[in-house]
């Protein structure tokens, strides 16, 4: 079991929740278009996944023939109904994780990287849902519109650089952009930290 697991994990259940979503969205709208962008950067960071427990894995082809195809079939985008084998990823987990004791034990060793996973997986839930929201606030009354520009801003105002060529102009829609920001913030400082440790840790390992 490592963080990554656990992110990924969390990440699989986020997706399936996604998934099911769209089934209640109309197709041709804006805000179904904006969930199958981020199902699309979700099968990136899964298919990811799936080459990095390939290449760890010591017998790599048991682990393509016993659960490696599930993990990389439910990260194909085009193929939309294989997406809902993510699930296995997180049973896998939860046979690992039998009690939440073990769970609690596992993240006080390991208090820093799941500090930085949560992190990450708290500022892109955040993410998903206030550019969701925002678009679905403003798209008939400010100039977010589409979900290209609800990406764009959502990508420009969580980075805090704010060009300012689409912004909400609702009192919700500027409370979201708000914790966006913040959320911005906050991950960029756990980046920077995060990296920090790692050159001490190189540093202290002669590198």
């Amino acid at each position: 079991m490592s963080v990554s697991n656990i992110i990924i994990s969390l990440l699989s259940l986020f997706s399936i929740f996604l998934l099911t979503l769209t089934f209640f969205i109309p197709h041709d709208s804006e805000i179904y278009q904006l969930l199958s962008y981020f199902d699309f950067i979700l099968c990136f960071v899964f298919i990811l996944d799936f080459f990095t427990q390939l290449s760890k894995a010591e017998n790599k082809w048991k682990y393509f023939y016993t659960i490696g195809w599930l993990d990389l079939l439910s990260s194909i985008p085009v193929i939309y109904e294989f997406r809902f084998i993510r699930i296995f990823r997180v049973f896998r987990v939860l046979r690992i994780i039998k009690s939440t004791r073990l769970l609690i034990a596992f993240i006080k060793r390991n208090k820093a990287t799941s500090l930085y996973g949560f992190i990450v997986f708290t500022a892109f839930i955040t993410l998903v849902f206030t550019t969701t929201a925002v678009l679905y606030l403003e798209q008939d009354v400010g100039n977010i519109k589409t979900a290209e520009d609800a990406l764009w801003w959502s990508f420009v105002t969580i980075t805090t650089v704010g060009y300012g060529d689409y912004y909400p102009v609702t009192g919700s829609g500027k409370l979201l952009a708000s914790l966006l920001i913040f959320c911005g913030i906050a991950s960029f400082g756990a980046v920077i930290s995060y990296v920090n440790r790692l050159a001490v840790s190189f540093k202290d390992k002669g590198f």
